[in-house]
Parts: structure tokens; sequence; C-alpha cells
């Protein structure tokens, strides 16, 4: 590539938020180095921590996907490191890396005084969720993945393509204008967030509802920097697949055909994980709760009553085998 990976790399795992939704119920803090990690709660019941993508996403936009969970799970929205009220003292490659965002999932578990963690992750925050999952396969309780990066680094060779070719004349013009813009003294956080709105509509089999989610992403709500150096350490060598092959908990993987991630992306995931569940929803590009919100419901509700049941009458024995026959399928929607 002409351009750097890293000045890019935005543009591998994109997430636009929606409008800011108000009225968290509580907040609650971990002491990390330097700074607090802070987290939002909803509800009442089983806790089920929600994961922003990008990386470098406010989580504000994970409170519409908390929306489609059963009323009794808890939502935890976490404010990962770099983003929100999450900002250690600076922004560097030694406060802002997978290692560190792996421990503080952890840190985050033990004062939730959880033994295992039931995670909802999106698109880049499928990638945090899959490392910690790797390093700690045994902390893991449940797992959804909407939309989410690969188990690599792989899909990014084709994802920037998949974006271009959706791109149309206006976009492109837009996009050169905010390519030259810091040349112009910009600034370069304001000039990133102006590209991701620009890319947003690349995400969605309807244009229409991707012009509408880009319009409405907040201001400063994207956290260029803390991307750039998450992509940069990711670039070293991410490898999930080691760990995620040793799960021991039902996955469920849910993907747009029309998202540009590719459906090779979800496939090599579910291929990696045993038992895991991989639904495919036709008409569908990168937000299932936004273009196919009751499809989305559907899988997500059977998906959770599926592994309650499960549960229950593994009487604390493997869950994963005792749901296996019934996760381990492909299901195509499309209408």
């Amino acid at each position: 590539m002409k351009e750097s990976f890293f000045r890019r790399a935005f543009l591998v795992v994109v997430v636009a938020l929606g409008a800011i939704v108000m009225g968290w119920a509580e907040d609650g803090k971990v002491r990390r180095d330097g700074f607090d990690l802070y987290y939002r709660t909803e509800g009442n019941g089983t806790p089920v921590v929600l994961v922003s993508g990008g990386p470098g996403f406010d989580v504000d936009y994970m409170k519409e996907v908390g929306g489609f969970l059963p009323g009794d799970y808890q939502r935890i929205y976490l404010e990962q490191r770099g983003t929100g009220r999450s900002m250690p003292p600076s922004l560097s490659a030694e406060t802002v890396n997978v290692k560190l965002w792996v421990e503080d999932l952890e840190a985050l578990r033990v004062a939730l005084k959880q033994e295992r963690l039931f995670l909802v992750a999106h698109s880049g925050g499928g990638l945090l969720a899959q490392a910690y999952a790797s390093a700690h396969p045994d902390r893991v309780d449940r797992m959804i993945l909407i939309g989410p990066g690969g188990p690599t680094l792989e899909f990014a060779s084709w994802l920037l393509d998949n974006l271009a070719a959706r791109q149309t004349p206006e976009d492109q013009r837009l996009m050169a204008y905010w390519n030259a813009a810091e040349s112009h003294g910009v600034d370069h956080e304001k000039a990133m967030l102006e590209r991701v709105r620009v890319t947003t509509a690349a995400y969605f089999f309807d244009r229409a509802k991707g012009l509408a989610w880009a319009a409405a992403i907040p201001e400063g709500s994207f956290h260029a920097r803390m991307n750039e150096l998450v992509f940069a350490d990711l670039a070293k060598g991410y490898d999930a697949r080691p760990g995620l092959r040793k799960l021991q908990c039902p996955v469920l993987i849910v993907q747009g055909h029309q998202d540009p991630i590719g459906d090779l992306t979800a496939l090599e995931i579910h291929n990696t994980i045993p038992g895991s569940q991989l639904t495919f929803l036709g008409q569908c590009g990168h937000y299932p709760w936004v273009e196919r919100p009751d499809a989305f419901r559907k899988v997500v509700t059977e998906f959770l009553k599926k592994t309650k049941e499960a549960r229950m009458l593994s009487c604390g024995k493997d869950i994963r085998g005792a749901v296996r026959a019934t996760t381990s399928f492909f299901e195509t929607e499309a209408t």
C-alpha cells in the first residue's frame, strides 16, 4: 500500500456510532496503571460485558445492541482504555496495546467477581474479545461476536478493497478532501473522524441507512490515536487461533452477507472455535441490529435460550459439549 497501513487503520474495522443515548443506570471503575478504567451498568441479572469496535470508538452505541438482550441480563458497557473516560496519562505503545487490553478485561472480571465473563463484541471489539478468549479460554462463559474482525489480520487484505469498490464518486471526492485536510491545519482526530463518516455507508447494505448512521456519529467519539496504536501492535503478529481452539464455551457469530469484512472472516472464526454457531443474515452489512433487527433479535434470543437450557442440563459439566449439536450449524436468512 502506498499509504501507511497504520494511518489507514481506521478503515480496517471502523465502527460508526449512532447518536448518544442517555440514561445510564450506574457507573463503575477499576483502577489501572495511572488511570481508572470506567464502565457503565444497566439492569440486573446475569452480567454481560459489551465491547465496542473500531478499535477506538466510545461504547455509547453499544447500548442499542444491549437493548436486544432479555431483561434478565445486566448490561455492562466497557469504556476501553483510550476511549471515553478511560484515558491513560499519555497515549503511546507502552500504554495502549493488546496485552494491556486483555489485562483490562481480566481486571474487570475480577472487579465484577465473576468466575467467567460473558462477552458481546462488535467489529474491532471482536478482536479484543478473541484476544482475551485466546489468553484466558477458561475464563469465558459465553461469547457473541457481531461482524467481528478475524483471529488474525488477514481480513484487512480484502476489506480495504471491498470498501473502495463501494465508494461513489462523491465519497472519493470527500475522502480526498479529508486526506489533505491536516496539511491545511485541520486537527488529526477531526480529519480521521470525517474520513470514518465518509466510509461508513460502505459498511451498510442499505446506503441510505448508512448515510443516516454516519451523520449521527457524535463529535469526539472516535479516538484515532488509540486506533492507530492498537493496529500497530496487532500488526506485530496478532494470532488468536491457538487459544481459541481451547475454548470450552458456547460462541455465536452473527455475520451480514454484505459486510465488507467478508464471510471468510466469520468462517475462519467458526472453523477455529469448536462447536461455535455461525449465522449469516442476508441483505445485511456490518450492523445487523440496524438492518435486520428482527432476525438479529431472533438469533440472539435463541442462542441465549439454548445455552441457558444446556447449562441447566449439563449440571456444571462441559457446556460446549452439551450444546454442540445445536450450535455447529449455518443459518442463512434473507428477506
